[in-house]
């Protein structure tokens, strides 16, 4: 096949063959290929469906390579029938986004929506995970539509590119999610008077993608960690790793809250401490959030803890490097050569960061579950694996106030009480 993914060559006609798989295996009957990114002698490119030629643009261009993806997963999604004609933008890459007539093209609408987003979804001064699902999306949506009007960008192109999504194994909620940023894309651009109200109120019509009423595979469910797993990164992962995740075991913090501790946010003047994360989750919304550590988590925190440097992170990356390199010395069985000493980078392109996020602190814990040969697991599960030992020991009540789980009009009415027996229940196991 020419450039198109190999992914195709199974999944087009209903899994006609496995990929790699010789003809022979299964029969003349099964082998059916997908459609071909063609060149004509006037190099123009061109794909045949259902012996009917597709003229895409020049070849090589991205605007064909563009409509063969669009055309093709179109054409997937209709059951394999010819795709009607429709408007396109001719427009090369290299000249302005906008078309003749005046109209916005979507990679024109992409990317100033992108530019937006980097700039409203800020936390602490950097953009929040929603940035880069957003710029995932738009590269996706760029492939398949980038060079068409963004008023020809309608339900039924739409529900073809979801198609798609659940054709490449994507999970229901994620569609669905990914489909309501693509939306809110066009909400701004019509605020910013790029295109007409009609074409949201169009996209706004499509419903989500409902449990058991598509193709499209559930969520694996997220489960609680067993103590087993723990324990069996133990002898792999960093002390310091190893630190936060008994913390979070212990207290049900977010992975999040874990990573950014710092001794400033501690209050320690009572026998049960309190940690008021300095951001967390829910603080767009209102939310207070309160953490207790009682004995046993003061014990994990009390070498970890930074007087002298109140405003530092308890835990960072650069301590863990630290660390590793003074066991590494201490282990070694050959005396240091002069030649050795200077080979330290003073200014290393990557240095050790001061503060773990969760995509490092989850990457940590994968890298040790690899080395312990053992399935790999995410530090939020640590967090139901709180949950659950807290519902057991003192009820659904107390959990949730732990956890940090509940509405704010709940948290109104129930907070002293639910702070309460939260401050006690940390008392006793935590």
């Amino acid at each position: 096949m020419t450039y198109i993914g190999a992914k195709y060559e199974a999944i087009a006609f209903g899994m006609a063959r496995k990929v790699g798989e010789s003809p022979s295996s299964r029969g003349l009957g099964y082998i059916m290929r997908v459609p071909r990114y063609l060149r004509h002698k006037r190099k123009y490119a061109r794909v045949i469906l259902n012996g009917r030629e597709i003229h895409l643009g020049a070849y090589g261009s991205p605007e064909s390579k563009e409509a063969y993806e669009r055309i093709l997963a179109q054409w997937l999604n209709d059951g394999r029938k010819t795709p009607k004609p429709r408007r396109t933008s001719t427009a090369t890459r290299a000249l302005a986004d906008n078309l003749s007539d005046g109209t916005v093209r979507i990679t024109e609408l992409a990317v100033r929506y992108y530019d937006y987003a980097v700039g409203y979804y800020v936390k602490d001064g950097q953009p929040t995970s929603e940035v880069d699902g957003i710029k995932y999306i738009l590269k996706l949506l760029r492939k398949y539509y980038g060079s068409i009007c963004v008023d020809d960008f309608g339900p039924a192109e739409l529900k073809t590119l979801r198609a798609e999504f659940i054709r490449m194994g994507w999970a229901r909620t994620t569609i669905n999610k990914q489909v309501a940023r693509i939306t809110r894309m066009f909400r701004w651009g019509v605020t910013e008077s790029l295109l007409r109200p009609e074409t949201l109120m169009a996209l706004k019509a499509i419903p989500g993608l409902r449990a058991g009423r598509s193709e499209a595979r559930e969520p694996r469910k997220v489960t609680a960690v067993s103590e087993a797993s723990i324990e069996a990164i133990r002898p792999h992962a960093s002390p310091v790793i190893m630190a936060m995740v008994d913390l979070q075991r212990l207290a049900g913090l977010r992975p999040g809250e874990v990573c950014r501790l710092r001794t400033a946010d501690l209050d320690m003047s009572e026998s049960v401490w309190a940690y008021r994360p300095q951001s967390h989750k829910t603080q767009h919304m209102g939310r207070s959030r309160v953490v207790y550590f009682g004995p046993a988590a003061q014990d994990i925190l009390n070498p970890w803890l930074r007087p002298d440097d109140p405003e530092a992170f308890v835990f960072s990356p650069e301590l863990s490097d630290r660390i590793r390199r003074q066991k590494m010395r201490a282990e070694r069985k050959t005396k240091v050569q002069p030649s050795q000493i200077y080979r330290r980078i003073a200014d290393p392109k990557r240095p050790p960061g001061t503060c773990y996020d969760a995509k490092t602190y989850n990457r940590a814990i994968h890298y040790a579950a690899k080395k312990a040969g053992i399935a790999r697991w995410n530090a939020n599960q640590l967090r139901h694996l709180a949950a659950t030992n807290l519902r057991r020991e003192f009820g659904i009540e107390v959990a949730r106030a732990v956890l940090g789980h509940s509405t704010l009009a709940t948290t109104e009415i129930y907070a002293e009480r639910d702070e309460a027996q939260a401050r006690l229940a940390m008392e006793r196991i935590g």
